[in-house]
């Protein structure tokens, strides 16, 4: 047969002319067919435990699968019920002090159970307390009343002067942070952020207006965002990741973002390529912590940590290639299970003993774990000669995936930057990404005026509150780094 061979050359022939075909032939396309076979096995078998996957596109069968493997490889763990767990920490809530227009009721027995006696004003110094919450939200109108007045002695008119902050907008500051708190960070819609504003605080507001609100906060926000960036990159060390993000008129855009230890800053680009992540990094030269992506082979090798959980999932999909594979992928599996064993012990040990003021150097992680890394680079080298795949490929990386035994603080995996991700996958599912620019940096600011409150322990409402009063008031923009929670 004349052309490129393919076994699907032969999808029509009949039973009996396949028997008239040459042994050789019918041997190729039996060779191609299982190839083929082969190939669509593995995508069959493909979830977010061996490949890139987000495990929300797993199916039942796959979840289900993944909960019977947990529990088998860690009885007690996959038998444990929900909830709190032997041991766990009750969390009760506080008293809080009473103020004006707080209501006491004392619960008082009018006379003894036990003979009957008339207790009168007896009371208990020390009474048991229980208290229940409850809100009265009280709408507040300022009305501006603009006089023009008739002079009674030459008869001309005078006008009274409205102060600025009438001419500012119809919503204070309060509510204009409580509605890009209500789109923004928790991600409502528009329209459910406006029926929430009108039903529960009584105020008549438009799906427009919400729209205008958060314009208004975009711009507020580009002082803050500059603060950001400048503090993730000046940071020591960093987590990137990036995903994508639907951008106007149907481009693919991607949402990127740089974790530190208290700055996350997000950037959403057109591109996925060096040239974004350089836009992103800026004059950042930490230990930059990662997946194998590409788009991140500029950076230094000797600054960079790849992910360990990529790394894993890999080792799973080996163990579908075969024989071969199977035995490497498995091998290379147990090792890296004994590494974060001996990780996070060392992590428990390192943190006790630093307690009683003894300082534990990095490199007692690096000796513990030095026949660990070399079993699993042999067993990478030996994957490599037969053919394994992606055993070469992570040979090439080895180096980088031992950044965290010589530098303290730096973890193993890019849970930190997938984590922060997290939250803008589920709002570019509900909304399908933006379509204007002023969208896309409405987006970017939220997302990272959110994660970075988060980080430094600051009510990102009243930071929003103070950062839109400021902006109105064309006074200086307060910093997300030492705002008060007050």
């Amino acid at each position: 047969m004349e052309g490129k061979f393919s076994f699907s050359n032969y999808k029509g022939f009949s039973q009996e002319e396949l028997k008239k075909l040459p042994v050789e032939e019918l041997a190729k396309a039996l060779h191609e067919a299982i190839k083929e076979w082969d190939k669509l096995n593995q995508r069959l078998n493909q979830d977010s435990t061996n490949t890139n996957r987000a495990p929300s596109t797993d199916s039942p069968e796959a979840k289900a699968k993944r909960k019977a493997e947990e529990k088998k490889s860690s009885p007690k763990h996959g038998a444990r019920k929900q909830g709190a767990q032997p041991g766990h920490k009750a969390m009760n809530r506080p008293l809080l002090p009473l103020e004006d227009g707080d209501v006491v009721i004392e619960c008082k027995p009018e006379s003894c159970t036990h003979c009957g006696e008339s207790l009168g004003e007896c009371s208990d110094p020390d009474p048991y307390r229980q208290q229940q919450y409850d809100i009265d939200i009280i709408r507040r109108i300022t009305e501006y009343r603009k006089h023009e007045i008739v002079c009674p002695s030459c008869g001309e008119t005078s006008e009274g002067t409205l102060p600025e902050e009438a001419n500012q907008s119809a919503y204070s500051a309060y509510i204009a942070a409580l509605v890009v708190t209500l789109t923004g960070l928790f991600q409502m819609s528009r329209r459910k952020a406006k029926l929430f504003v009108e039903e529960v605080l009584g105020v008549p507001i438009s799906v427009g207006s919400v729209s205008n609100l958060e314009k208004e906060m975009t711009h507020a926000t580009q002082p803050v965002m500059e603060e950001i960036e400048m503090m993730a990159q000046n940071a020591s060390s960093g987590n990137a990741d990036e995903t994508g993000f639907g951008m106007k008129s149907g481009q693919q855009g991607w949402l990127w973002v740089l974790v530190t230890e208290y700055a996350v800053l997000f950037r959403l680009f057109l591109g996925r390529g060096q040239e974004y992540a350089s836009q992103l990094f800026g004059c950042f030269v930490g230990i930059l912590t990662t997946d194998r992506w590409c788009g991140y082979n500029h950076y230094p090798r000797e600054r960079r940590q790849l992910c360990w959980a990529h790394l894993i999932r890999d080792f799973k999909a080996m163990c579908a290639e075969g024989p071969e594979g199977e035995a490497i992928g498995k091998a290379l599996r147990k090792a890296s299970q004994l590494m974060f064993q001996m990780w996070h012990r060392f992590k428990i040990w390192k943190s006790n003993e630093e307690k009683r003021g003894v300082n534990i150097s990095m490199t007692v992680l690096e000796s513990r774990l030095q026949s660990i890394r070399a079993r699993i680079k042999s067993l990478l080298e030996e994957g490599a000669k037969r053919g394994v795949p992606k055993c070469g490929t992570l040979l090439k990386v080895e180096p980088l995936l031992w950044t965290f035994t010589q530098t303290e603080g730096i973890e193993p995996t890019n849970n930190a930057a997938e984590q922060n991700l997290r939250g803008a996958v589920l709002w570019k599912k509900r909304s399908f990404g933006v379509e204007s620019e002023r969208g896309g940096r409405y987006v970017e600011s939220m997302l990272s005026i959110w994660a970075t409150s988060q980080r430094n322990g600051v009510s990102p409402i009243v930071f929003l509150k103070e950062l839109i009063h400021s902006y109105r008031s064309n006074a200086t923009t307060p910093s997300i780094f030492s705002v008060s929670n007050k």
